[in-house]
């Protein structure tokens, strides 16, 4: 694998890591779910959204790099809510994570997610939640090629 640096995203990351994230939510949008609004990372509450999860204390934007600097991939995690019948106190989600189509099956995801389980061990995480489409049977094996499993489905009814 070609060199790559993993490293907590700043402000001056942050165009580059909307960019990535509208390249997520038009593939997300195009092969798994329609009602992705592909506009949204660019909008201004994407811009909002992003730079809360970077500056945020409860949560980590990660950013990969390859060896040039380029851009490749990232990694946005937080500290969430948990439900108070559950035993879990304390849990974090990796809200959304993207790797470029030509970085892909290079380890860069796997690097990303160890940097974020890492910082979550820092802070007492007890359990990550990974989201997945239903149909991104790619993204739901990665994940359980990390130790996830699955606990609940999630069903949806348009009116």
């Amino acid at each position: 694998m070609n060199e790559i640096n993993i490293r907590k995203a700043t402000l001056e990351d942050l165009g580059e890591i909307q960019n990535l994230n509208h390249e997520l939510c038009i593939k997300e949008n195009k092969e798994f779910d329609p009602t992705i609004n592909t506009e949204y990372s660019l909008s201004e509450s994407g811009k909002k959204y992003f730079k809360w999860r970077i500056e945020g204390q409860d949560s980590i934007t990660l950013i990969a790099e390859d060896s040039v600097g380029n851009k490749i991939g990232y990694l946005v995690g937080a500290i969430i809510e948990t439900y108070d019948y559950s035993t879990v106190k304390i849990m974090s989600e990796v809200e959304n994570m993207y790797i470029k189509d030509t970085s892909r099956d290079k380890g860069i995801g796997s690097e990303l997610i160890k940097y974020f389980e890492d910082w979550c061990q820092k802070r007492g995480v007890q359990r990550i939640r990974y989201v997945a489409s239903i149909e991104n049977i790619d993204a739901i094996r990665f994940y359980k090629k990390h130790g996830a499993f699955e606990v609940s489905v999630t069903l949806e009814k348009d009116l």
